[in-house]
């Protein structure tokens, strides 16, 4: 099970998502259905799987998010639509299957902590400095900023352009089977992603003394890069420094969404910006209505008692 489709598959995907399928199919759905006819396994069986995968994981392994988990998922369809391809029987449909989202809190710095953290970035700014400021003020991902080249950058005409994204992904050594990871530099995710992106003045003259032809703008290197783990580890450090709240360096990309609605850019403009597909995207998942706001957006309602 799942061999087949990879094989008949692999050339379709880009390697990250090579790398994630085999990864998910090798983990979690070959140990448990792999020895298994397709046509023996029951819709109620793959829920119940999805289920407990959610909420206690797999072969010591802890649980998985709610985004690995629909990928689990999108694998078993895709299983199904191979094997009645080749008019294989299959019992289960995993269409009628859903996977539990966790609603939470979404990271976004407030203004007075977003200003403390740009007034310790712009101090004695070095390298990984600049990055964050690139990253809070064009809401780039921390997979696009740590492939960021001096090349990606046009400072005369004020333009980023988004072309790479970096990511560490899961590889399953031949013959052994054992996993273990890599660093990878490829297209982003997807087409909408691949963007040009407008740069702020003074962002401009802040990080142009970093911005180097051939060279990552965290190392100021053209061998030498930042991963986006490392990133994380450094962006911590930021935090601890400026005694603001840890939180993942994702919270740079949510709180640039939030202020660029605050001060009234439409959402439309907001999600090119940030290489969404849908605005809905946009809406839901990165910008934070604060209940300042809410509240003046009822007040707005006020002259409807002058009667």
């Amino acid at each position: 099970m799942g061999i087949e489709w990879i094989r008949a598959n692999a050339h379709k995907w880009k390697e990250s998502t090579k790398c994630r399928y085999q990864e998910k199919l090798y983990n979690y759905i070959l140990p448990e259905f792999g020895d298994r006819e397709l046509s023996d396994v029951s819709t109620r069986e793959v829920e119940d799987f999805i289920v407990r995968i959610q909420t206690m994981g797999s072969n010591g392994r802890k649980p998985l998010g709610p985004s690995a988990t629909a990928m689990l998922l999108t694998i078993f369809r895709q299983l199904r639509l191979q094997a009645l391809k080749t008019d294989c029987q299959v019992r289960f449909s995993a269409e009628c299957i859903s996977v539990r989202q966790r609603k939470k809190e979404t990271d976004v710095f407030s203004e007075t902590e977003e200003r403390i953290l740009v007034g310790t970035l712009k101090t004695d700014t070095d390298e990984t400095d600049a990055g964050v400021l690139t990253s809070l003020f064009t809401g780039i991902r921390i997979g696009e900023l740590c492939a960021l080249k001096g090349d990606h950058f046009d400072l005369e005409s004020g333009m980023l352009h988004i072309r790479e994204t970096m990511q560490r992904l899961p590889v399953l050594e031949p013959g052994t089977g054992r996993r273990r990871t890599v660093i990878r530099i490829d297209t982003p995710k997807s087409d909408c992603s691949i963007r040009d992106i407008p740069l702020n003045n003074e962002l401009i003259e802040i990080i142009k003394p970093f911005v180097k032809p051939g060279a990552f703008l965290l190392t100021g290197d053209a061998e030498k890069f930042v991963e986006p783990r490392s990133m994380e580890y450094r962006f911590k450090s930021i935090l601890k420094k400026c005694g603001l709240k840890q939180t993942g360096f994702h919270s740079t990309r949510r709180t640039f969404a939030s202020r660029c609605i605050e001060r009234g850019m439409d959402p439309k403009t907001l999600s090119e910006i940030l290489g969404h597909a849908s605005v809905s995207t946009t809406l839901d998942l990165y910008v934070r209505i604060n209940l300042q706001r809410k509240a003046d957006g009822l007040n707005l309602l006020s002259d409807l008692f002058s009667v």
